[in-house]
């Protein structure tokens, strides 16, 4: 597990969690696009880009919701469990 901090792009609201090893497959060597829906940082959705050093590199903010489901199910893909872990 690695533990990132994410800070909402809309209301700046931030939250450190847990990362599973397993969601970032570190061969490929490009970033991720990690879907954190609404309720898990603030009442906003969005998506984080990460890269293999598990850094978050920016943010994009999703209006589309056709998008964001087409993030969130290549990311549960990934991993069967996809818990985030609050500290």
């Amino acid at each position: 597990m690695k533990k990132i901090q994410i800070i909402c792009p809309i209301c700046q609201k931030n939250k450190r969690i847990l990362i599973p090893d397993k969601i970032f497959n570190k061969d490929e060597g490009s970033l991720l696009k990690l879907p954190i829906e609404k309720g898990e940082i603030c009442s906003h959705q969005f998506i984080a880009v990460i890269d293999y050093n598990f850094s978050v590199r920016d943010y994009e903010i999703v209006d589309n919701d056709e998008i964001f489901q087409f993030y969130l199910e290549k990311t549960h893909k990934h991993i069967h469990t996809y818990d985030f872990s609050y500290y």
